[in-house]
This record gives structure tokens, sequence and C-alpha cells, in this order.
């Protein structure tokens, strides 16, 4: 990881208190998210993913954030066939960056690798298999842990506290 990375400083800014946290005061914006967005797929994906649609949904209590993938169109290339689906509240930016990351590797087994795999007469992918986890080193260069699931819990016993 390079020191002057944007995603580097991202990650290395310091956490809020945990009683902040804990509130879920972070809030967030399409805007942020998109800028965020063309962050990691400059430095993780290699500018590879196609801006996608994204929906910044408030009182969102199932999840974090979804990948919802749509209808192909395999003569379109330069277009996205997912929804980034995200929750508007968040412990700090750092999850945010974390759960965008996960779903943006949903988004890559979509865009990229099961267009790949349906010219090849094969069937499509979206899941946390061995597709899903091909950024994972590279992730753990920024801090940003790579898991099925990340709950709450995983988050608090993640993070390092001597930030706080």
């Amino acid at each position: 990881m390079s020191r002057s990375s944007k995603l580097g400083r991202l990650m290395k800014e310091d956490l809020p208190s945990i009683s902040y946290q804990r509130r879920m005061l972070y809030r967030t914006t399409p805007k942020e998210v998109l800028t965020l967005f063309k962050v990691l797929n400059r430095e993780i994906f290699n500018s590879k993913l196609p801006i996608p649609k994204f929906e910044v949904v408030s009182n969102c209590r199932e999840y974090w954030g979804f990948c919802v993938g749509t209808d192909f169109d395999l003569n379109e290339t330069t277009k996205s066939n997912c929804v980034l689906r995200v929750s508007d509240k968040w412990y700090c930016k750092q999850w945010l960056i974390t759960m965008l990351a996960h779903e943006m590797c949903h988004q890559y087994q979509w865009d990229i690798y099961s267009v790949r795999r349906l010219k090849r007469g094969l069937p499509t992918v979206l899941s946390h298999g061995p597709s899903f986890f091909k950024y994972k080193k590279k992730l753990a260069r920024y801090g940003i842990p790579l898991r099925v699931g990340l709950s709450r819990a995983n988050w608090f016993s993640y993070q390092d506290f001597s930030k706080c």
C-alpha cells in the first residue's frame, strides 16, 4: 500500500469514540458513496468496475449493504448490471468503506466474472465463493477485512481501540 494513497489515508483516519460509533451518528450521502466507490475502484479493482446505480437507504435494519444483479446486455460492456444499496447510518467512515468494498466484490462477480461465464455458457455467480474473495489480500493491505458478513460485534472487535 502506498502511504500517499487516498484509500490508505481514509482508512488511517482517527476513529470516532466508541460511544459515538455505537449511536451510529455518521451519515453518508449518494455523492460520498460515489466518491468512495471511485477511490476503491481505482486502488483495489484497477478501475475495472463500471459505475453502478447507488441507493442510499434510510431505516435499513436488515443489511448494511446489498448488491442486486440486474439483467445482462452482453453487447454493452461499459455499463453496470447492478444496483448497490447501502444504509445511510454508519459507525464511522471506515465501516462504510469496508462494507462498500464487500459489495464491490459482489459487483465484480456480477459485472465482470459472470459476464465471462455467460459467454462460455456457464451460469452467473453472485455468492461468497472463491471469486468473491479474489481481492481479499489486496483489501487487507489497506486494513479492510473481507468476510462473508461483518456484524456490529465483528466491527468493534476488529478495530484498533487505541485509536479512540
